[in-house]
């Protein structure tokens, strides 16, 4: 049995999204057999992976499908705390402007940040999208850099 190394990649991750079930375990088909040899790799590559306190919560599952699942969980959360972080990341965004005391570099980095969480949840964001956000919650002492860059294109400019 011959595979290249791409197929087996497609093969764990597979096993791993979807899981498998060997029907007869006297008698394992030759699918049965790299399913279980690709659900012991996908295993291996995630205890090698995360450190003990990690493995704690994933020692009692035997196949590499309830792993991922219940890191899945764990560390992005179900749909509905995903949804939920996301109406409170965009309520952030939408209440977000510079305080009193803070620096461009500063404000620009906080919104970066926002920004960040937002497409970490899935969300689709346009670099002139940024840049409008961030120009449009400067104060007004600002006024002329706004004018200036407005004037300028905000689809030509990164928000860096």
């Amino acid at each position: 049995m011959r595979m290249y190394l791409g197929s087996i990649n497609d093969q764990v991750w597979k096993v791993t999204e979807n899981d498998y079930a060997i029907i007869d375990l006297d008698d394992p088909t030759n699918q049965d057999k790299i399913n279980k040899q690709c659900n012991t790799m996908a295993l291996n590559t995630i205890y090698n992976a995360i450190d003990s306190k990690v493995f704690e919560q994933i020692k009692d599952c035997e196949r590499e499908n309830e792993v991922w699942k219940r890191l899945e969980e764990t560390y992005e959360g179900t749909p509905a705390m995903k949804s939920a972080k996301l109406y409170s990341i965009k309520d952030k965004l939408i209440s977000f402007k510079m305080k009193e005391d803070e620096s461009i570099l500063e404000i620009f980095h906080r919104l970066q940040v926002i920004i960040n969480d937002l497409k970490a949840l899935g969300e689709k964001i346009k670099d002139d999208d940024v840049s409008h956000w961030f120009l449009m919650r400067l104060p007004p002492r600002f006024e002329m850099l706004r004018l200036l860059i407005i004037r300028g294109g905000l689809k030509d400019i990164t928000p860096n």
